[in-house]
This record gives C-alpha cells, sequence and structure tokens, in this order.
C-alpha cells in the first residue's frame, strides 16, 4: 500500500487496519508457541475438571488421565477397572490464544486496563473451557444411556449439546466485546466528531495517535 494512500485512509479504515494487523501478528506468534505451551495447559487443567467431576457425579465414574497435551476421559466399568471414554486434544483450550490477541490488538486502552482485562477474561475463560469438558462428558452419557435422565432431559439432549458447544466456541468474542464495547464506542464517537470528510482527512491521524496512543504505544 502506497503513503498516499495510506495518507487519504480515513481515520476508522486506518484504526480498523491497525487492529486487525496487530491481531492476526500477535496470533500468529502465540499459535507457533502453542504446541510448546499446550502441555502445560492441559496440566493445569486436569485437576480442575478432576474436581467438576467430582461435583457433577455421584457416585463418581469418570477418571481423567493426562497424555501431553491431551485430557484422557476413562469410565469406571467395574471394580478396578476402567475404559477409555473420549479424550480433548490440544486444541480444547486453544481459544485463549485469539482472546489474548484480542486484547493485544485492542485500542485506546490503557496498559493497566488491557492487563486487569486480560487477566480476568483469561481466568473466565479458563473455567468456561474447563467447565464444558465436565458438562460435554456428561451429556454425551446421558446421550448413550450410561446416565439415566427424565423423558424432558431426554428430548431436549440434542440442543443442550448444540448449546454447549456454542457457548464454548463465542466464549472468547462474548468476553472480549463485554470488557472493549464502551471502548470501541468511544473511538468510534471521536471519529464521527471529526467532521466533514475533508476535517477528518486532515485531522484524523492526529485523533488516532491521541487515542490509540493510550494503548498501542503507553
Amino acid at each position: 500500500m502506497s503513503r498516499t494512500r495510506i495518507r487519504r485512509m480515513t481515520p476508522l479504515a486506518g484504526m480498523l487496519l491497525r487492529f486487525v494487523t496487530i491481531f492476526v501478528a500477535v496470533l500468529m506468534l502465540l499459535a507457533l508457541a502453542w504446541p510448546t505451551v499446550a502441555p502445560m495447559i492441559t496440566r493445569i487443567a486436569t485437576p480442575i475438571v478432576r474436581v467438576g467431576f467430582q461435583l457433577a457425579e455421584s457416585p463418581r465414574v469418570s477418571v481423567l488421565e493426562t497424555r501431553g497435551d491431551e485430557l484422557w476421559v476413562h469410565r469406571i466399568v467395574g471394580p478396578g477397572q476402567i475404559t477409555p471414554f473420549t479424550w480433548f486434544d490440544r486444541y480444547t483450550f486453544f481459544a485463549l490464544l485469539p482472546l489474548i490477541a484480542l486484547f493485544a490488538a485492542t485500542p485506546g486502552l490503557g496498559w493497566i486496563k488491557r492487563v486487569s482485562w486480560l487477566s480476568v477474561s483469561v481466568v473466565l475463560l479458563f473455567l468456561i473451557q474447563t467447565s464444558y469438558v465436565v458438562v460435554s462428558v456428561q451429556l454425551a452419557y446421558a446421550a448413550i444411556g450410561l446416565t439415566t435422565v427424565g423423558a424432558l432431559a431426554a428430548r431436549t439432549l440434542g440442543s443442550w449439546q448444540v448449546l454447549t458447544r456454542v457457548l464454548w466456541e463465542a466464549a472468547p468474542l462474548v468476553l472480549w466485546v463485554t470488557f472493549t464495547a464502551t471502548t470501541w464506542a468511544r473511538l468510534l464517537r471521536k471519529v464521527r466528531e471529526a467532521g466533514s470528510p475533508s476535517t477528518v482527512r486532515s485531522n484524523g491521524i492526529k485523533i488516532l495517535r491521541i487515542e490509540a496512543g493510550k494503548g498501542w504505544e503507553s
């Protein structure tokens, strides 16, 4: 893209371009490191998931095993006997990465807000992800008849499985929007207040530097 074209870019387009560029760059770097980080995340998640199974099952029938970056769920089938039931691969907790990249790319955030909101979001997302493991297994037990459920619950199992999956996949975006919506609204208001198209072109770079500098350059 030529310098002339960059100068002619509206503040909104420039802000969005920078957001997308930073998001993609950060996500790519994190994705390259994920195969190394994933086993550690799985080890951290395993005891939390184990507590979830203890709360969800009575008597307890699920046994967890960590195999590198994989989390295996076994089911007790008899005294001292277990059999593999399902497993969750390294991408079960991968949504942590786009969440981090979204906060890293968001303009107009000071570093204190960026770090604090990201920390809270990561914790919440991690709890959602570990809860997903527990809930999805319990729904699978019910779907194949290993757990007895009522007639109404049996008819709605498919809907609950879809809802659980959607919530699990949408959680990073929902958390990011929840914490940054007011920031984006303020930035867009600044762009609208810039005035006419000619004023926007002349003052857009200055406005973006002031606003984006609160987060990207501070």
